[in-house]
Formats: C-alpha cells, structure tokens, sequence
C-alpha cells in the first residue's frame, strides 16, 4: 500500500469526526464558517491540510461554497457529499440543521461501515498468529509423544 492510499485511508477515517464537530460548533451558534474554522482546530491532523486549504481560499475573498470545496477537494470520497449539501444550504439560505442531520446520519453510517469492514478483516489476519503460535504446541504435546510411544512400542517388540 503506497504512502498516499495509507493517507486517503487515514483521512476518510477521521472524516466522520470532523463532521461532528462542524455540527456542534453549528449547534453551539457558530456561522457555518466559523464551525468549519473552529472544527479544524480540534480535528485530527491529517484533515489539517484540507482545512488549510479551506482557510486558504477564504483568506483569499473566496464565497464559503467555493472555500469548502477546496477542502472536498483535499480529502476526497466522503467530504463531497458534505461539501456540496453545506453549500447548497449557504448559497440558497436553507435550513443548516436538517442538513447538518443527514449529514451526521451519513458519517455515523460512514464510521459503522468502516468498523464493519474492519471486523471482517479481523479473522484473516489473526488467523496467521494463531496457527504460527498453536500449531507447534499441538504438534509437541498431541503428535510427538504418540509417535515416540509408536516407536517405543516397536522397539520393544523387535526380536
């Protein structure tokens, strides 16, 4: 796996957290920029490039629609979906919160996939670890002494 798929990895993962935290700061009366400023604060460090990008662009007189899909842009996948819709409501003057909702739902759905895919992987790779560490055991104290007794017993019965 290159360093850059491990980094996509790592982004989307930490992705749904970073939502939440735009919806709490949302919920706690900030403006949609400030919740996305605020959230990148306390976000994980991988996603720091992206709300650089995002502060970037807003530092620069982009529109808050155009500044988040810079940061879309910088982490990809998920990050669409929820560019678009928090753009959409800033650019029409919809209702944030029951975008904010579905867009909590969808990172909580997010995050259970992720730990879905995770448990099933879970299995093959300890499967390695367990069949290294028990086979010998079960070889030397089920296999071994049987044969030594085998050719004890033949030896015994030689003439």
């Amino acid at each position: 796996m290159t360093r850059q798929q491990t980094d996509r990895r790592r982004r989307r993962a930490a992705l749904p957290d970073a939502i939440e935290l735009i919806v709490v700061a949302v919920r706690a009366g900030r403006t949609p920029t400030d919740a996305v400023l605020t959230a990148s604060v306390a976000a994980d460090a991988v996603l720091a490039p992206a709300f650089d990008a995002f502060e970037h662009r807003l530092r620069r007189g982009a529109a808050f629609a155009d500044a988040l899909t810079a940061f879309a842009d910088q982490v990809g996948g998920p990050a669409v979906p929820m560019a678009d819709a928090m753009a959409t409501a800033d650019r029409y003057g919809l209702p944030l919160a029951p975008v904010l909702d579905r867009l909590v739902d969808e990172a909580r759905a997010e995050r259970r996939r992720q730990a879905a895919e995770a448990a099933r992987r879970l299995p093959v790779a300890l499967s390695f670890p367990l069949v290294a560490c028990s086979l010998p055991a079960f070889v030397l104290l089920a296999i071994v002494p049987a044969v030594l007794g085998a050719v004890a017993s033949l030896g015994d019965s030689l003439p």
